[in-house]
């Protein structure tokens, strides 16, 4: 359980910091580059082992082609996350990232045969109510914006596929390579292919003059990568070890950290709470009780 809430208090930090880079006026992609090094200086620091162990280990491992994949495909869901909340505002890039919870939910009882009851489906549900409601703002330029540009629409759309694809790497490399956990070579692994096919792009960007660097991305990515690199390993940690598997995680983890970055915003932003923000928090409340009702009704001596 521990692992549980260590992966929702980084994810809400996660959240959290594109708001502080909306606010602050921070430039996304130079930021999300130097968020993967400080991930992949995090990594070697929490090794047990030397580096290039680290990496000549790895090289032959049969999880490799899986790290390589979900690396290049983390830098590319992050900025587009960057671009659509940019475009859209931080709740809509945040809502279509946390609904993503729906394909592997949908994986762990197809694919992957993950018990399926009642209480769990009502919670998935809870889950995505409140994860509408709870980034919804009743009116605002940037969503006035959004309706004049229809194709535009395509953004959040995918969002919503590629960060719940990306979810379901991790949720395959759970199932097939790391049963029984030892997942922090694949986590570094990850990090390190997202890096660097980040500085590869950043690179050519500054060379062409259409991105200047700054102390602030340096410092925001910074900022940003320390709880990006928690958010992985404890979600991976969590897979491992939390009872009822991927059906379970997905949903807590992703609900608890819309609820958590909302409640860091109104401390920090003084952000305003509509009344459906307020109903989404209370549906987020639903989703945690019922996903959990076995363990509340043992907990309580109902069962």
């Amino acid at each position: 359980m521990i692992y549980l809430v260590l992966c929702i208090i980084c994810s809400s930090l996660l959240v959290f910091m594109f708001k502080v880079f909306d606010h602050f006026k921070i430039e996304a992609y130079p930021a999300i580059v130097f968020n993967y090094i400080t991930c992949v200086i995090c990594g070697f620091l929490n090794s047990p082992v030397a580096p290039h162990r680290v990496l000549s280990e790895s090289a032959h491992a049969d999880w490799l082609w899986l790290g390589v994949v979900l690396g290049i495909s983390f830098i590319h869901v992050f900025s587009l996350t960057g671009k659509t909340a940019v475009r859209f505002g931080v709740s809509t890039a945040s809502v279509a990232m946390k609904l993503g919870l729906v394909i592997p939910v949908a994986l762990a009882f197809v694919v992957y045969h993950e018990e399926v009851t009642w209480y769990k489906i009502a919670g998935i549900v809870c889950a995505l109510i409140a994860v509408v409601l709870s980034s919804y703002k009743e009116s605002s330029e940037e969503t006035l914006h959004a309706k004049v540009t229809g194709v535009a629409f395509l953004m959040p759309l995918l969002v919503f596929v590629t960060s719940g694809l990306c979810d379901s790497g991790a949720q395959l490399s759970d199932k097939v390579y790391f049963p029984n956990g030892g997942a922090d070579y694949f986590v570094l692994i990850v990090f390190l292919c997202a890096a660097l096919t980040g500085i590869s792009y950043l690179t050519y960007y500054v060379l062409t003059g259409s991105v200047r660097l700054r102390w602030q991305q340096v410092a925001g990515g910074i900022a940003l990568g320390i709880p990006n690199y928690g958010s992985l390993l404890f979600l991976m940690k969590s897979l491992d070890q939390v009872e009822g598997g991927s059906s379970v995680v997905f949903p807590v983890t992703n609900i608890a950290t819309v609820a958590g970055s909302t409640l860091l915003s109104v401390v920090f932003f003084r952000e305003h709470l509509n009344k459906w923000n307020r109903l989404g928090l209370v549906f987020a409340f639903l989703c945690i009780i019922f996903i959990y009702l076995l363990k509340l009704k043992d907990l309580l001596h109902l069962g």
